[in-house]
């Protein structure tokens, strides 16, 4: 075997790097759908691996321009498929698999029942649609229920959902 060092051989380094990789912490680029889940997944992996993850939160789209320039993430979980495929078909990623399904949903604080409620709230919070699939989601069921031209101008835009559901939460 040829060293590399005096005393420090192709299997020490080999060695060294599998340790490495063993004991390192995993960064998680993950969309806003999943903020709220990730930190007990994150707990259970650490449980059953012994490394930690670090989750970095934003929109799918916006976490997909990081990849593009090059951030460190380990794994993405976006809210689509449209971005991790994009990614996979520039050569920045693996090809991706889809983890999970997710559902659009209405949070009201003040129990909105139905499209007329919606069309008398002072503000509507949504995810933005240039950037979070969930965004793309709720601006077709607007468009779709035909309320969209009538409550555009109360549309109120978070980064992710989970920036959309902060505000909806702070909101009195």
């Amino acid at each position: 075997m040829t060293s590399l060092k005096k005393g420090f051989s192709m299997k020490k380094l080999i060695f060294l790097i599998l340790t490495t990789a063993l004991f390192a912490d995993i960064r998680v680029a993950t969309a806003g759908n999943v903020a709220f889940a990730i930190k007990d997944l994150a707990k259970e992996f650490k449980k059953q691996t012994n490394i930690n993850v670090i989750p970095i939160i934003s929109s799918s789209g916006k976490l997909t321009a990081m990849i593009e320039k090059k951030a460190p993430f380990d794994i993405f979980m976006s809210a689509n498929m449209k971005y991790p495929e994009y990614l996979y078909q520039k050569h920045l990623s693996n090809k991706p698999k889809v983890y999970a399904k997710g559902k659009l949903v209405l949070f009201s604080k003040t129990g909105i029942k139905s499209i007329n409620d919606i069309l008398k709230a002072d503000k509507i919070a949504i995810a933005n649609p240039k950037t979070a699939p969930y965004g793309i989601a709720a601006y077709e069921a607007l468009k779709h229920s035909k309320i969209y031209d009538d409550i555009k101008s109360k549309l109120v835009y978070g980064e992710s959902v989970s920036q959309t559901l902060t505000y909806v939460m702070s909101v009195t």
